[in-house]
């Protein structure tokens, strides 16, 4: 059984499986230098003296658990989503019949028990027929570093006046399928 809500007694409990396990593999450096050339050897030793892969299992299954989950939080956003914008839909169709009845009466006003309801008169809205004839001064633009093109002119050797590449970082992989 894994829990997966990592509060504080988890985290606690996860830092002192790893404190343990660190402290393993050092005395299992330290009793055995040879390690230090065969990497083969030293993962077959860590494996077989400590509990270190077990630990790393957990972890990995919790990581599974974690996006498991955080796929189906984001599906289930997805559908709240789709609610909300059917719900606002409705809204809208709503007012709209609402608007054709008073408008085929002429009803510019009614106050009911649960609210008053006018036709008024709305705000113009501006409409663009040609962009490119706007001004600039009345123009938005978004200014930003393009970091693909310039990843790639870097990587051709090329010279980007306030950008340079990173020293890469170790990551961790994990392979599941």
């Amino acid at each position: 059984m894994f829990i997966y809500d990592f509060g504080k007694d988890e985290m606690t409990r996860q830092q002192l499986d790893l404190k343990y396990i660190q402290d393993e593999i050092t005395k299992l450096l330290l009793a055995h230098p040879e390690l230090d050339e065969d990497e083969i050897l030293r993962a077959d030793m860590v494996e077989g003296s400590t509990n270190a892969f077990a630990f790393i299992s957990d972890v990995v299954r919790k990581i599974g658990a974690t996006k498991a989950l955080a796929a189906g939080t984001e599906q289930y956003i997805d559908e709240l989503r789709q609610r909300k914008d059917r719900l606002e839909r409705r809204e809208y169709a709503l007012r709209a019949l609402i608007f054709k009845v008073m408008s085929s009466a002429d009803i510019r006003k009614a106050e009911l028990p649960e609210a008053t309801v006018s036709i008024k008169q709305g705000q113009a809205k501006v409409v663009i027929v040609n962009e490119h004839e706007i001004p600039a001064e009345f123009m938005r633009i978004r200014k930003e570093p393009d970091k693909s093109r310039i990843r790639a002119a870097l990587t051709a050797h090329e010279f980007v006046p306030g950008a340079v590449l990173s020293n890469p970082e170790q990551i961790l992989a994990i392979m599941v399928k």
